[in-house]
């Protein structure tokens, strides 16, 4: 079973994967790590336009699939029943993950309903690359749109996770997600 998030920037997506991966002692895959250690090879600060630019350049170069199959690669080396994988953005990936999973691949769309919210939790931690107001947050969201039409992977959710509450909901909503989904 491989078992992917994503939401907008902010939501929790990582925090969902890593507070499962730690618990339950359950191999976690990130395509931003990719990014990052690609951009880094380039040369280039790690900031979030420099990340989406590598992203576009390894796509334009290799294909929409590269960082899919990249993932996948890791994850059938692995030989993990269970894996999670972060940093999901285009449809694309979905479907690619799809196509090489089937049924065992599982998307959940993790939601904070106010952009206010989510940018004060962004805030508290303390990544640079988050910027400065609500207004760079929808800015971001916006460009994110526009290069991975993030919307439409989205709505291909299998589960959504709403993280409006404070921490322990969120805790006892991931809790629920891993009894009612993985642990079956």
């Amino acid at each position: 079973m491989v078992i992917a998030a994503v939401g907008k920037n902010g939501t929790g997506k990582d925090f969902f994967l890593e507070f499962i991966s730690e618990k339950y002692n359950l191999p976690m895959v990130s395509i931003g790590d990719i990014v990052r250690e690609l951009a880094a090879n380039d040369g280039l600060e790690l900031t979030r336009e420099n990340l989406h630019k590598t992203s576009q350049k390894y796509m334009g170069q290799f294909g929409q699939t590269f960082f899919p199959e990249q993932i996948v690669k890791k994850i059938k080396d692995s030989g993990s029943p269970v894996f999670l994988v972060s940093g999901i953005r285009p449809l694309s990936d979905v479907q690619f993950l799809k196509k090489a999973f089937g049924d065992e691949f599982i998307l959940v769309d993790i939601v904070i309903s106010d952009d206010d919210v989510r940018y004060s939790r962004m805030l508290a931690r303390g990544s640079e690359r988050d910027g400065n107001s609500v207004q760079k947050l929808k800015e971001f969201d916006k460009n994110e749109e526009k290069i991975f039409h993030t919307s439409e992977t989205e709505a291909m959710a299998d589960y959504i996770i709403k993280n409006d509450g404070d921490v322990e909901d969120f805790y006892t909503a991931i809790d629920d997600f891993y009894k009612k989904v993985i642990s079956q």
